[in-house]
């Protein structure tokens, strides 16, 4: 009768916490197989904490529980939790298995944290696990959201075995990394090979051509993709989002517009937002506030769309706009997600809020940051002050910006880790026009490498010129 309760109540949340306190009144021999598929629905809608709190009331969880719960963090993007669960795994000399693997590699990507990637891998190796091809896939796809594209493309050569995935990841790996052209050619390399792409494949070359700004070359592959007689190759959401991505950030705002008119399927937050985004890098206020009044009536809870359009208005100099989004965010109860950095060091994570002092190293890092800032603006670093949003004086806005999330983690790297070994640092949300430009002149100065990877895209800069091309 309980098994039947839970099936039918998979996708209610409050259901399923008033079905846990009957299973905990059942009987030994199946309070854990019901514990089972309680935690399996729990993962399902998203509800982690409660799923965390009914594996924790399990008596010895097998090893694939514990996959149940990695894989629902990593799906519900809580990386940090699903590493944190491993090492008590290990602890506990929980023996893992290649789902287990899979699922931190995945935790590992999304932290963008290389070196316990790596770690887990090697362990797994050498305690004999299968690294099948679906592991070397995640592990191929953690290199690459780490931005270490040379790694995983000597991987993805010495593979002995790659399907579809394997390409697929690749593609949409060199994308996300800025490196169109490595993208494009892998993507005709496959098809020399008679591998037939999917949905992710062009996903990938469409992205591929988003951010290199080739909208002929975008609009030739989207429309192989409708034209196609492959029903599994039907445009999705996220390739009309591509679209609408390549064609704004190359300007062509209206022509988006039209484009997302004229879809065959309803335009989503993700097309709209795209749209909205673009708008903010072109500064186009009037199609912006049209685009921020469709995100507001179809999606009021996300408050990301508010602030774009705040933003767009703030460089314009409309500060009475600002003040209109920004009440309006405040009688809808949409809140401005905080901006944080991190970097790896030693195995381990170090995160960085816009004017942080509560790391241990906080008098070095900032002493090194106004080092730094000495030695670029005698290069010419001006700061963008156009990046922050306040009405307030220049030198206010040029303090303000000094102190932001990725530069505390550039400087934390500089007095941390080997020369020759890049600093990788890893930003929740995109990165401003300022940190790109101080990034930039970093590089030349230090003569080191720095990877920094935000909501959007990577950034690679190298001797004072980034992979972007200015084009993001």
């Amino acid at each position: 009768m309980l098994s039947k309760l839970l099936q039918t109540s998979s996708s209610k949340p409050k259901q399923l916490k008033k079905l846990h306190a009957l299973v905990l009144t059942s009987g030994f021999s199946i309070k854990n197989s019901l514990l089972t598929q309680l935690l399996e629905n729990l993962t399902l809608v998203g509800d982690m904490c409660y799923a965390r709190k009914v594996f924790d009331e399990m008596h010895k969880p097998r090893v694939f529980l514990w996959n149940t719960l990695f894989k629902g963090y990593v799906k519900n993007n809580l990386p940090f939790e699903s590493v944190l669960l491993y090492k008590k795994m290990r602890d506990l000399d929980v023996r893992p298995d290649s789902f287990t693997v899979v699922s931190m590699l995945s935790a590992c990507g999304q932290l963008g944290s290389l070196e316990t990637g790596k770690e887990v891998y090697d362990r797994a190796r050498r305690e004999g696990i299968d690294c099948n091809i679906i592991v070397e896939n995640a592990r191929l796809d953690m290199f690459l959201k780490c931005g270490s594209t040379e790694e995983a493309r000597v991987l993805f050569e010495e593979m002995e075995q790659r399907n579809v995935v394997s390409w697929s990841t690749m593609i949409v790996g060199y994308a996300m990394n800025g490196d169109s052209d490595e993208a494009l050619a892998l993507f005709n390399m496959m098809q020399n090979q008679g591998i037939r792409p999917n949905y992710v494949t062009f996903l990938g070359v469409l992205s591929a051509c988003s951010h290199a700004g080739l909208v002929d070359e975008g609009k030739k592959y989207f429309g192989i993709m409708a034209r196609s007689s492959d029903k599994s190759l039907e445009p999705r959401k996220e390739h009309y989002a591509c679209m609408v991505d390549l064609l704004g950030r190359s300007g062509l705002l209206e022509e988006a517009y039209e484009f997302i008119k004229s879809m065959p399927l309803e335009p989503d937050a993700g097309i709209w937002g795209a749209l909205l985004g673009a708008c903010a890098v072109h500064g186009e206020i009037k199609l912006g506030q049209k685009v921020a009044d469709v995100l507001v009536e179809t999606s009021p809870d996300i408050g990301a769309y508010q602030v774009l359009l705040s933003n767009i208005y703030a460089a314009a100099g409309k500060w009475h706009c600002v003040d209109k989004v920004r009440s309006k965010m405040r009688k809808l109860g949409t809140k401005k997600v905080a901006a944080y950095s991190s970097v790896e060091f030693d195995g381990q994570l170090h995160y960085f809020n816009r004017g942080d002092k509560s790391h241990p190293q906080t008098k070095a890092i900032y002493e090194k940051l106004e080092e730094v800032l000495k030695k670029i603006r005698s290069m010419g670093y001006v700061p963008q002050t156009r990046s922050v949003f306040h009405d307030v004086e220049t030198e206010e806005k040029e303090s303000s910006l000094s102190h932001h999330s990725e530069k505390l983690a550039i400087a934390f790297g500089l007095i941390n880790g080997r020369v020759e070994d890049p600093i990788r640092v890893m930003k929740n949300l995109r990165t401003c026009d300022d940190c790109h430009v101080f990034a930039k002149f970093v590089s030349r100065v230090t003569s080191r490498d720095i990877i920094m990877r935000d909501k959007n895209r990577f950034h690679h800069f190298r001797n004072g010129v980034c992979s972007c091309r200015e084009f993001w």
